[in-house]
C-alpha cells in the first residue's frame, strides 16, 4: 500500500545498451508500466552531476522502484497530451527502519 494515492501510470523506457556485439547482440529493451502520481511544481535539486538544475515536475513511484537517471519517462495527462522525460535527479525517501517508501524522480 502506497502512502499517497497514486491514480497515473507512467510508461518507463530503459536505456539501450550501448555495447554492440554482433556475435551476441543484447535482448530487446522492452518499456514497462508504474503506478505513480505525477505533480508539476517547480523546485531546484541537483543532478547525477552535482550541478543545481530546475524542475519541473516530480513522479512519485510506490517503494524502490527500479529506475534511475539513465531511463526515460512518459506520462499522458487527462487531456490526452504525452510529454517525454529525462530525469534530472532520482532519490529514495525512506523510513525510520531504512526501507525506501517512495521513489521521487525530478524532471
Amino acid at each position: 500500500m502506497a502512502w499517497i494515492p497514486l491514480r497515473q501510470t507512467v510508461t518507463v523506457y530503459p536505456p539501450a545498451d550501448d555495447a554492440y556485439d554482433p556475435w551476441n547482440p543484447a535482448p530487446p529493451v522492452e518499456p514497462f508500466t508504474l503506478k505513480c502520481r505525477y505533480q508539476e511544481n517547480v523546485e531546484t535539486v541537483r543532478n547525477q552531476h552535482g550541478a543545481e538544475v530546475v524542475s519541473s515536475a516530480q513522479i512519485f513511484l510506490d517503494k524502490y522502484a527500479p529506475v534511475t537517471a539513465s531511463h526515460e519517462f512518459e506520462y499522458v495527462d487527462e487531456s490526452g497530451t504525452t510529454t517525454r522525460y529525462k530525469p534530472h535527479n532520482v532519490a529514495r525517501k525512506r523510513w525510520l527502519n531504512g526501507k525506501a517508501i517512495l521513489t521521487v524522480v525530478y524532471v
